[in-house]
Parts: C-alpha cells; structure tokens; sequence
C-alpha cells in the first residue's frame, strides 16, 4: 500500500510543478502583451494633416479620450457637447470651449468664453485669438494637446 502512496505523491508533485510553471508562463505573456500595447500606444500616428496629439496621461483620466485627433476641417470646435467637431467627455470642459480654425496658412485658436478658459503654453488665453506654432501646448479642461502643424 505505501507504494500505491509514493506514486501518487509522486504524480501530485509533478502534476503541480506544472501548474506552476503554466502560472509563470501565463504571467509572462500578460506583462509581455501589456508592454507590447504600451509600446504601440506611444507610437507617433502618421498623419499627413495637422493634428492635436493628447499629452495627458489617459490612465488618469474618469473619461475616454483618443490618442490624437486630425484637424481636417477649416475649423474645429472642441468640447464637451456632442455636436463639437472634437468631443470629449470632460466636466471641465464646457459645451463648446475652444474653437481652432485654419485661415491665411496659419491656424488660429480662440476662447469661446468657457467657464475653465483655454491655456497655451501655460497661460491662459485672453479674449484675443492666437496664431498657433506646431508644438504648443494647448490645455482644455483636463486634458492637454501638442499641435502637430504638417508642412511647417
């Protein structure tokens, strides 16, 4: 009888150093497939038009936001209402915050008297609209962009 016991003693150990060894493998590829997406996530989108690249970190954010968005209409309304050209579900964001528009080969950004206002840079914005430079940083409620101006 007690070798009917050391075989399965036997059998027990190496069915649970297998399971063991599929858990660590399992573990593997997870933190391998999250490192692969996170690496796929920080890729520069190619666009061929102007666009706002989102510089928050998403992971803190309550609300879903994409990792860019294209400017391909002459002007843009962003904020919280759904009938905005870039809407995004921010409490911080008023219906219709900041209007971005493209004239005179130049894009111009203006407040459109949001309760938050509209940051460039740091600063908040005046009533005066700006002539926007590839590579400010435009902050509206929450969630902060770089300009990507294709062709400067």
């Amino acid at each position: 009888m007690s070798g009917f016991y050391s075989v399965l003693a036997s059998l027990l150990k190496y069915i649970f150093v297998t399971v063991i060894y599929l858990f660590i493998f399992a573990i593997i590829r997870m933190i391998f497939l999250d490192i692969k997406k996170a690496n796929s996530d920080k890729r520069k989108p190619q666009h061929d038009t102007t666009y706002l690249e989102v510089i928050t970190n998403k992971n803190n954010l309550y609300f879903d936001v994409e990792s860019s968005y294209p400017l391909t209409s002459d002007v843009v309304i962003i904020g919280r209402g759904e009938d905005c050209t870039i809407s995004i579900n921010d409490l911080y964001m008023s219906n219709q915050n900041t209007q971005l528009w493209f004239e005179d080969k130049e894009w111009y950004i203006a407040d459109m008297g949001s309760t938050n206002g509209t940051y460039i840079n740091g600063e908040k914005m005046t009533d005066e609209p700006l002539i926007l430079d590839s590579g400010d940083r435009i902050r509206i409620g929450q969630v902060e962009f770089v300009i990507v101006i294709v062709g400067e």
